[in-house]
């Protein structure tokens, strides 16, 4: 670390370093007035100035890093405690809770397949019966109380086939226990079997986002020393 933090006056080792470095900045603030550089005394100046810079943010990062350390240290120690606990997928409690998710979801499975069964069945009773009452209310005599009374009664029926039909469809595979109950959810899963009508797709529908993924693609390329890629035009920058 530089001799900045030794100055001796009553000012920490932080105090002492900031207002370095804001000195710093200040003298970089008149140097680059807007004017270009047209020496080269300015140049060397300016380097001189940039590598005193880094030299202040180093030995900053350096203190930052020894106050952080305690409170970096005391952190690690209370994962290390808790991790073996509740560390995602790894602790005990998600080890627990997915292995009974593994033993609940056969069951579950089964117990929803059953429950569509029944209500397939109570919808196609429901349907045979909302017929039947269609057509006694459209045969019934209205001068025949008896038929009359017959269509209502099978109106009815239909009405609670329905009703038990709409009941059976809402069933869900449940373990209720204490607690929220623990059911089977519903996820959709994307896979790909044509990889051309798929890149069309992502050309068409997210053309911004495939276009931001081909240039880091070609970054990277170029950085690793590619000097040709299809569509692509390199060029040569010289940069600080």
């Amino acid at each position: 670390m530089s001799q900045i933090a030794t100055i001796g006056h009553n000012s920490c080792p932080f105090d002492l370093m900031a207002e370095h470095l804001n000195d710093l900045y200040a003298e970089a603030a008149q140097w680059l007035d807007g004017e270009p550089v047209t020496t080269q005394q300015q140049a060397d100046a300016l380097n001189t100035l940039e590598t005193r810079i880094r030299e202040a943010a180093k030995d900053i990062e350096a203190l930052r890093k020894v106050e952080a350390k305690p409170f970096d240290d005391g952190k690690a120690e209370v994962q290390a405690r808790y991790n073996p606990l509740i560390q995602k997928d790894k602790g005990k409690a998600d080890m627990a809770i997915n292995a009974i998710k593994g033993a609940l979801r056969p069951y579950l499975l089964e117990l929803d397949r059953k429950n569509q069964e029944i209500a397939n069945q109570a919808r196609i009773h429901a349907e045979a019966a909302q017929a039947i009452a269609a057509k006694a209310m459209a045969e019934r005599n209205g001068a025949n109380l008896a038929q009359r009374e017959e269509a209502d009664r099978l109106a009815v029926l239909a009405k609670e086939a329905e009703q038990d039909a709409t009941r059976a469809a809402n069933a869900k595979a449940h373990a209720k226990g204490e607690g929220r109950a623990t059911g089977l959810r519903t996820v959709w899963k994307a896979t790909i079997t044509d990889e051309r009508a798929a890149a069309g797709w992502l050309w068409t529908d997210h053309h911004d986002e495939l276009m931001e993924l081909v240039q880091q693609c070609a970054d990277r390329a170029v950085r690793a020393g590619k000097r040709t890629i299809p569509g692509v035009t390199i060029t040569e920058e010289k940069v600080l």
